[in-house]
């Protein structure tokens, strides 16, 4: 993060700037370091202190998000400690190098040259090492990295996910449609590759499954549409604020090992109270909101998801917490049926956002009160503007970092009717 991209009248950790505070500001003199910073596009800030990463984030979204925030401030915490190693979630592109031998890695900044990681300040310790194994494994078998220049190979990326609240490891080989002779003895060297793994924090690692995602997409797709697994199951659980989620290879899920405390629990608590209420919880994935809305007393929940996979955990996860009460609506949420004028109505969206179809759909809807979680401040200033203009209001927003290190944000936003 240069220098010309902060604010004129940036201080490092002032109190002004620097809003709410869970406790002690990091010494700057204590930085995580990582010998591929720098040349490696994973991370932008890691020399930077946590608090003055996120007082730029917060000065960017306030200039940014100021037509539509009246006297309504942006909320954070600033951790007491650096936050390392919290991403749960391993994803490598495999392409060739110079004499054709596959290799695996982060993309360079504003590069699809592979930057071979040996060392990484944000993931899990594991993944770290599972992605130099795999890596290892790919080239034993000889399979052809994918070739993004010409169009030819058959290894696209590489996948894992760990469940930071089980320690379940799900593994995934992204490749091009064709017979994959080698399948079965790649997801036997790869559940062998993970047996001896050890997480961050001494978490112990258990390895339940090695998918294989089919892409038939062209271009640069790093995940396919079909999921077939190759050993062991096509799915892991993770126990997260309560609950127990089933999450299949193809299903959505947070990376953040901390995203109960920094995501979903200061969410709920801006949506308000909710017992005996009707809510929707579009763009749902797997569940998360819903069901914690659910638990916190909601009479009933539509969860309004396109995905088909993500669908089907969504309705296991419902009936395994025996909550009749919650109800999968499987379509596109502009188009989606769901309870007319909910209490609660949460929209999750893609990094695209909402967007004029999904703004028309949450107005059509007239929900009593609107939490809006975005990914990227450009398209939730798209939306609100469409909101506010309609009769909306912001009454609290709140960045969650769940992307320490980078540019990239969350934010929740609650709006009311004007």
């Amino acid at each position: 993060m240069s220098d010309r991209r902060r604010p004129k009248n940036f201080t490092p950790g002032t109190d002004q700037q620097r809003g709410r505070s869970a406790g002690p500001v990091v010494d700057r003199n204590a930085l995580p370091t990582c010998r591929h910073f720098g040349t490696c596009g994973g991370c932008s800030a890691l020399d930077l202190s946590i608090a003055d990463q996120l007082q730029l984030k917060v000065d960017s979204i306030g200039q940014l998000l100021a037509p539509w925030l009246g006297n309504v401030h942006v909320q954070y915490d600033v951790p007491p400690r650096t936050p390392v190693h919290f991403r749960t979630k391993l994803l490598y592109p495999v392409r060739p190098d110079s004499k054709g031998h596959a290799i695996l890695g982060i993309y360079q900044q504003k590069s699809h040259e592979i930057v071979r990681i040996r060392e990484c300040q944000t993931q899990d310790e594991a993944l770290t090492a599972l992605g130099q194994r795999a890596e290892e494994v790919i080239r034993a078998l000889r399979l052809v990295p994918w070739d993004e220049t010409k169009g030819t190979g058959f290894v696209r990326a590489f996948h894992a996910r760990i469940a930071a609240g089980t320690g379940e490891l799900l593994m995934g080989i992204v490749t091009r449609p064709g017979l994959f002779e080698q399948g079965v003895e790649f997801g036997t060297r790869m559940m062998a590759a993970a047996s001896d793994l050890q997480g961050s924090g001494s978490m112990k690692i258990v390895p339940v499954g090695v998918v294989r995602s089919i892409s038939e997409r062209e271009g640069n797709f790093l995940l396919g549409e079909k999921h077939l697994p190759l050993k062991g199951r096509d799915h892991q659980f993770d126990r997260s604020g309560g609950l127990t989620f089933r999450i299949r290879f193809g299903s959505f899920y947070q990376i953040h090992r901390h995203a109960e405390a920094i995501l979903y629990r200061p969410a709920l608590e801006m949506a308000g109270d909710v017992r005996n209420q009707v809510v929707v919880d579009g763009y749902g994935g797997i569940g998360t909101f819903g069901l914690r809305l659910a638990r916190a007393g909601a009479a009933r929940v539509d969860i309004v998801e396109e995905n088909p996979t993500a669908c089907d955990d969504a309705r296991f996860n419902a009936k395994a917490h025996g909550m009749p009460g919650v109800r999968v609506v499987q379509a596109p949420f502009a188009t989606a049926e769901f309870s007319a004028q909910p209490d609660l109505l949460v929209v999750d969206p893609p990094r695209a956002g909402l967007q004029q179809a999904g703004v028309a759909r949450v107005l059509a809807a007239q929900p009593k009160r609107l939490l809006h979680v975005a990914c990227a401040a450009d398209s939730l200033a798209r939306d609100l503007e469409l909101l506010c203009a309609a009769g909306w209001k912001v009454t609290a927003m709140r960045l969650c970092d769940m992307f320490p290190h980078t540019d990239h944000v969350e934010i929740v936003t609650r709006l009311d009717p004007a």
